[in-house]
């Protein structure tokens, strides 16, 4: 498999672990900063290096994998869709709904796979937690999320303006996302948001009549965690990374496996689905998220913090 990578950002070299791992190629470097592009086809012997997309000898690639700024996502992709090659594109696709509708009206004409890369939806531990409470026959009673966010963080050099105040598309919405992707679609939502205040609170229902909590107060410190209930059975994710089981008061740890030990978690099973059901197969399956998937995600954003 030969991959083009638009854009080189910081989480780029993680994206090169895992395609090494899988064998592919890179077949091109696409990036507006010609000095930049030759330092990174110097560092990882990257073949050839483009200013534009259109420049790309398009025979030459399988798939493409989008790494730029989420501001510049949707446009970019605009150009990559009638190229009708698979896509992979670092979250989020747009800053809310209104585009991302443009976007799968114009993936569906030209018939372009595309998978949004949600990469906590493939974190081992977490299919090993729902795994869990199948083997119980247990049905997931509830899922709590705490999700705060660091000001200092968000104020970062690195962040323009146009990312900071569409913070929660692009940081939150990891979080928001594993709702969905533990307990299915949202049914019902209640808000206790109050956005003057930073602080966003929902509780809700979802598919198989599973409840939700979301907290997320940007201006208290935390990490984020998950927890899933289940009659006698308590699930911690806190952090992430870090899965533990209690079972009417026995503890049990949920142990990552080596593909999340080896590389950045989440990432290589990622590519793994993205290589064998949309690159071979044209074809997206849970936990891998579509764009429709990601607008649903996005619809949720926009309630919870009132948009």
């Amino acid at each position: 498999m030969r991959a083009a990578l638009i854009g080189f950002g910081d989480i780029a070299p993680k994206h090169l672990e895992v395609l090494k791992n899988h064998n592919c190629a890179i077949a091109a470097l696409v990036t507006k900063n010609k000095e930049s592009a030759i330092q990174k086809a110097s560092k990882y012997n990257f073949p050839a290096t483009y200013d534009s997309i259109s420049d790309i000898p398009i025979d030459s690639v399988d798939f493409f994998l989008l790494m730029v700024n989420p501001e510049f996502t949707s446009d970019i992709l605009r150009e990559l869709i009638p190229l009708k090659k698979p896509i992979l594109t670092e979250k989020p696709v747009s800053f809310g709904t209104k585009q991302i509708s443009e976007l799968i009206e114009l993936k569906n004409k030209y018939n372009c796979p595309i998978m949004v890369g949600m990469n906590r939806r493939f974190y081992s531990i977490f299919h090993k937690g729902l795994e869990f409470l199948k083997e119980k026959n247990k049905k997931l009673d509830a899922i709590s999320i705490e999700a705060p966010e660091r000001f200092s963080d968000i104020m970062l050099p690195k962040f323009n303006e146009i990312t900071r105040k569409n913070w929660m598309f692009s940081n939150p919405i990891h979080c928001i996302d594993l709702i969905r992707f533990f307990g299915g679609d949202v049914r019902e939502i209640k808000l206790n948001s109050s956005p003057k205040k930073y602080f966003f609170n929902a509780v809700g229902t979802l598919d198989n009549d599973t409840k939700f909590s979301y907290l997320s107060n940007w201006k208290s410190p935390g990490s984020w965690n998950v927890t899933l209930y289940a009659e006698s059975i308590r699930i911690t994710f806190n952090p992430l990374e870090k899965g533990i089981i209690n079972e009417s008061g026995k503890i049990t740890e949920i142990f990552p496996s080596q593909q999340d030990i080896s590389f950045k978690t989440g990432f290589d099973l990622q590519l793994e689905y993205f290589i064998e059901y949309l690159v071979k197969k044209n074809k997206i399956t849970f936990p891998m998220c579509s764009l429709e998937d990601h607008k649903k995600t996005l619809e949720l954003i926009e309630k919870i913090f009132c948009l």
